[in-house]
């Protein structure tokens, strides 16, 4: 009989490397939503979309790896999202493709109320709403500036919730314990004992 052997990496690294490259995507987005530069600028979004994309698939393998299916869940179809980005047209079809991927998120929200990280349900929820916003963008609104607003704040909420996310996990992971609040429920008084 073969003997079964799984590899494990610590998850915690991978996700954390995720969310940080995740976050540097979506705060130059957010940038772009803001009118921190125009959109004659968009092409260094695309350049760095392909970086985060494989950044992205290397934590949905260790996510796999781990057996982490709620990590392999989000971070796989953000993976094939951020590598096919820049093919995405400013139009219907691509806004299908941002509401495609923000359903999936959104269903990822869902599923994550059932872990610890109380956090984590509230970033992917406003994601799944940035993506939604950023499809009706595309969908023939890229002149409409409130559109482009909403796009930017929400982008850049995420990236900054996303860091702060990231960091808590860091320090959670260092420290053996919740340092910064990121949701995690405390042990009743008398489990502690």
């Amino acid at each position: 009989m073969a003997e079964e052997s799984n590899v494990h990496v610590k998850v915690a690294m991978a996700d954390v490397m995720a969310l940080f490259v995740i976050a540097f995507f979506t705060f130059l987005v957010g940038g772009l939503g803001l009118g921190v530069f125009g959109l004659d600028q968009l092409a260094i979004i695309a350049e760095i979309s392909v970086p985060v994309g494989i950044l992205v698939l290397v934590a949905t393998i260790i996510a796999y790896l781990n057996e982490n299916v709620l990590g392999t869940a989000i971070f796989g179809p953000l993976a094939v999202f951020f590598l096919v980005f820049q093919f995405i047209p400013a139009d219907a079809s691509g806004m299908l493709a941002l509401v495609y991927i923000g359903l999936v998120i959104l269903i990822d929200a869902v599923l994550s109320l059932a872990q610890p990280v109380r956090l984590l349900p509230i970033v992917l929820f406003i994601a799944a709403i940035a993506f939604f916003v950023t499809g009706a963008w595309y969908n023939g609104g890229a002149s409409d500036e409130g559109l482009r607003t909403a796009v930017g704040a929400l982008w850049m909420i995420f990236s900054l919730l996303g860091l702060y996310l990231g960091a808590g996990i860091i320090l959670l992971v260092m420290k053996g314990k919740q340092i910064v609040p990121i949701g995690i429920p405390s042990a009743p008084a008398a489990s502690k004992a």
